[in-house]
């Protein structure tokens, strides 16, 4: 079964988007991508397994450079999900740990990349673990550990997704095994949608709204208070309560 396995989010604001989620969702911040130690990556474990891995865009004097970038990991078998995706016309390339000259340098996980210009599907890839493995230090971090704890109660129930062409991704998902959930509205932008549930989340395929490559995150928990958030142009946080 294909689920999303974690939100991957490169930004120039890492701490400021970081804190605000951990903050409206009474989570405990968790260290990801560690090289030399020094953690570039950091993020939050939700109690239904996914999390998010918030990266900070290195080089902030550099006007010209990309200010956000997202991805969304799903998890499964990434050969049975790249002949699901070959079935409806997209294109991928698995990337193999066992491939590398030094595996044991690399990161505990295989990717199946989506080329470029595949509309959602591009702002996808997906991630399979290998468990048990020498695992190099910058990768040895909580955030990244399966097994390990959630960082507080809260959950991720839905991801909002802008989208152009909902009609291929739905054809997409829809291949890929998840279960359509049909048209969902809302009182918060972008209002309106149409959801697909890949294991205990709901992603919303929605007309395009705000910055290029926003994205909204709805979560959920008996102790969260009702809220709307927007820490950066391109992310809305939404607590919505228990559900």
């Amino acid at each position: 079964m294909v689920g999303l396995d974690h939100i991957a989010i490169w930004t120039r604001h890492r701490d400021r988007l970081l804190q605000a989620i951990a903050t409206a969702a009474d989570l405990r911040i968790l260290d990801g991508y560690a090289p030399d130690g020094a953690p570039t990556a950091r993020g939050v474990r939700l109690s239904n397994r996914t999390f998010l891995d918030i990266h900070q865009i290195a080089d902030v004097r550099d006007a010209a450079a990309p200010t956000f970038h997202r991805l969304l990991a799903l998890s499964g078998d990434i050969d049975d999900i790249g002949r699901r995706a070959a079935a409806v016309g997209l294109r991928s390339k698995a990337i193999r740990r066992r491939d590398s000259p030094q595996p044991e340098m690399e990161a505990p996980w295989d990717i199946l990349a989506f080329r470029k210009g595949q509309g959602v599907a591009s702002e996808m890839f997906a991630i399979a673990y290998h468990e048990g493995v020498a695992t190099p230090a910058a990768y040895a971090q909580p955030l990244y550990d399966p097994a390990g704890p959630a960082s507080g109660d809260a959950r991720l129930a839905r991801v909002w997704l802008p989208c152009e062409a909902p009609a291929k991704a739905g054809a997409f998902f829809a291949a890929l095994g998840a279960t359509a959930t049909g048209a969902v509205t809302s009182p918060v932008s972008p209002y309106a949608g149409v959801g697909f549930a890949f294991g205990s989340v709901e992603l919303i395929l929605s007309p395009p709204w705000g910055e290029p490559g926003a994205l909204r995150l709805d979560f959920q928990g008996d102790g969260l208070k009702p809220a709307v958030l927007a820490p950066l142009p391109q992310v809305t946080l939404v607590m919505v309560g228990p559900g």
